[in-house]
């Protein structure tokens, strides 16, 4: 080995192994400082001013009704709702891109999403349902209808694309044909229901984080900690998966049972992301894709698509309740998302015919 020639320190826990990189050491710094402070805001400010002393009485459990109710019930829900939903659309995204060695396979394009929003649609367009969620989403009633729809549109995806593995191009092609059915659905959905029932479905399909409260963030925390520790033990498998299924077996992995834990990873965290906070678009598309380019990764980091997905979402959400008008969280990462990705298509056009 020459006297230049460096590898990463690194730390192993038993089947987990990481290597330590300055560069990543860095990004996660000044992403984890960004997000604290965007923590901090969503704490300390609102349309009910309120002196930062009792904001921390409230947090310390010493504040008054009132303010334990907008500070806890409100305030800290919200916040702590947007960093995890954040966190599992970004999570997810980044495992489903380096899968399908595809940057436009995200849970969005593939109809991940789409399929839970459909059938969540499906149970809260029922009058009984309707009026248990109201003005906000209810992750207790919607959460088994998502996870269902999660797993019965990835199935079916991955079921039409299988041709002796997964091919990134036609997994894209059959999850679009799929997510524009799931879309058509719940087009149909709408249509078919009452007035009362439609307005509480529209509201929650647009993706908000307004009504959100403490049993939704007890719902996202098991399951993002459960995609934390699977993203760490399938870290080096989707390395080399990333070098391509034919090199991935002689590198001492299983394609197969590697795909199969990452895509089912990514379905979980969706689908409880999709029933606390409704259908947050492009979140799981952009987020990988910016921590890529952050910490100058060879493909999308799942951890740290997840740590810039929270930021992103509790991000959008503040500047949604800043405006005069407050939208939906949705609405703000369309707006970022949707430039982002006829940017990226742009660079791939580009490249390839470079």
């Amino acid at each position: 080995m020459s006297a230049r020639t460096r590898l990463p320190a690194g730390i192993r826990l038993g089947p987990v192994g990481l290597a330590v990189r300055p560069r990543a050491l860095a990004a996660t710094a000044v992403l984890t400082a960004a997000l604290l402070g965007a923590v901090a805001l969503g704490l300390f400010t609102g349309s009910l001013a309120m002196p930062a002393d009792r904001v921390l009485a409230a947090l310390a459990g010493s504040g008054t009704r009132i303010e334990n109710l907008v500070v806890i019930d409100h305030r800290l829900s919200r916040t702590l709702a947007a960093v995890l939903v954040g966190f599992a659309l970004g999570c997810s995204g980044g495992l489903t891109q380096s899968v399908t060695r595809n940057p436009l396979a995200s849970p969005d394009i593939l109809g991940v999403t789409s399929g839970a929003g459909f059938f969540a649609v499906l149970l809260a367009t029922r009058p009984e349902v309707a009026s248990r969620v109201g003005d906000g989403p209810a992750a207790e009633v919607l959460a088994p209808a998502a996870l269902l729809g999660g797993l019965v549109t990835t199935g079916c995806v991955l079921a039409l694309s299988w041709r002796s593995g997964f091919d990134g191009l036609r997994l894209v092609l059959v999850g679009l044909s799929v997510n524009a059915l799931a879309l058509a659905g719940t087009s149909w959905l709408l249509t078919r229901a009452e007035l009362e029932e439609a307005q509480v479905a529209t509201r929650w399909l647009t993706g908000s984080l307004a009504g959100v409260r403490m049993p939704d963030v007890a719902l996202m925390g098991p399951l993002v900690l459960l995609g934390i520790l699977a993203c760490l033990r399938v870290s080096r498998d989707l390395g080399a998966l990333r070098l391509g299924r034919d090199v991935a077996p002689v590198l001492g992995t299983r394609p197969a049972r590697t795909e199969a834990w990452a895509l089912l990873t990514a379905v979980l965290l969706v689908a409880g992301a999709t029933a606390v906070a409704g259908p947050i678009a492009f979140v799981a598309f952009v987020a990988p894709q910016a921590a890529m380019r952050l910490f100058r990764t060879a493909g999308p980091p799942p951890l740290a698509g997840g740590l810039a997905g929270a930021f992103l979402v509790l991000g959008a959400d503040l500047v949604a309740q800043w405006l005069p008008a407050e939208l939906p969280v949705g609405i703000p990462t369309a707006v970022i998302g949707a430039p982002y990705l006829l940017f990226l298509l742009n660079h791939h056009r580009r490249r390839t015919s470079a």
